[in-house]
């Protein structure tokens, strides 16, 4: 893990949170944001695409700027509801250009993410103040662990929702987020573990010693990941 310390020891948090600015899914949302107002809506609709953003055809970025316009071409004037949101991605997934792998799962997956979303949408502000707790409430909706793929992803994206309505979230919250294993991260684990045998303690511990969050070391790992597994 030492290695790869000193290739990356020269970023600070300041750096990873430009990096994610610069993220083209950051972007897209931004895009939407743009467009709909409703706090409730634009926090649905991130929350239910992030859920479903998996086994995609394309790159992420592909397929969110895709989300972003047809999202905005459905919601231009709506007000919120549940139903709609939910509605919206049964329409949408069938067409989508990039994410119709697993599409019957996925579909299945939505009527979970609706009866989440009816219980919590009332109740969003006072959770907005605590991610960990949203985690935790949505890996027990999913029934999906916490530190998930898709969970930690979504959670992710909502740090990205929070940043863009201009809302804050404390950095000992943020520390509680892990990062989103994918093969990316696995690939760079087997180059740099040495004596680590658990990948998860390894990026732990690499963030500890970075004195950057998990869910924001991600940002730099997505940078520099070529450079890293040449």
């Amino acid at each position: 893990m030492i290695k790869l310390y000193n290739k990356l020891k020269e970023y600070t948090i300041d750096d990873t949170i430009s990096l994610e600015n610069n993220d083209p899914q950051y972007k897209a949302l931004e895009n939407l944001y743009s467009k709909i107002n409703d706090k409730k809506q634009f926090f649905s609709l991130i929350l239910v695409n992030s859920l479903l953003a998996y086994q995609l055809s394309s790159t992420g970025e592909k397929y969110w700027e895709e989300f972003s316009i047809c999202a905005d071409k459905y919601f231009c004037n709506k007000q919120y509801d549940t139903n709609n949101i939910c509605k919206f991605f049964k329409d949408f997934l069938p067409k989508s250009k990039w994410n119709k792998r697993l599409l019957n799962m996925k579909l299945i997956r939505i009527t979970k993410i609706e009866l989440f979303l009816e219980q919590f949408i009332p109740n969003l502000d006072n959770y907005l103040d605590n991610l960990a707790i949203l985690r935790d409430e949505l890996a027990n909706a999913m029934k999906q662990k916490k530190d998930a793929k898709t969970i930690v992803f979504a959670i992710k994206m909502i740090l990205y929702w929070k940043r863009i309505s201009n809302l804050d979230t404390q950095i000992n919250i943020i520390n509680q987020i892990t990062i989103p294993i994918d093969s990316r991260l696995e690939k760079i684990f087997d180059i740099y573990k040495e004596d680590y045998t658990d990948i998860k303690k390894f990026y732990r511990d690499l963030s500890i010693k970075l004195n950057i969050p998990e869910i924001h070391l991600d940002a730099i790992l997505w940078l520099k990941y070529k450079e890293l597994t040449k």
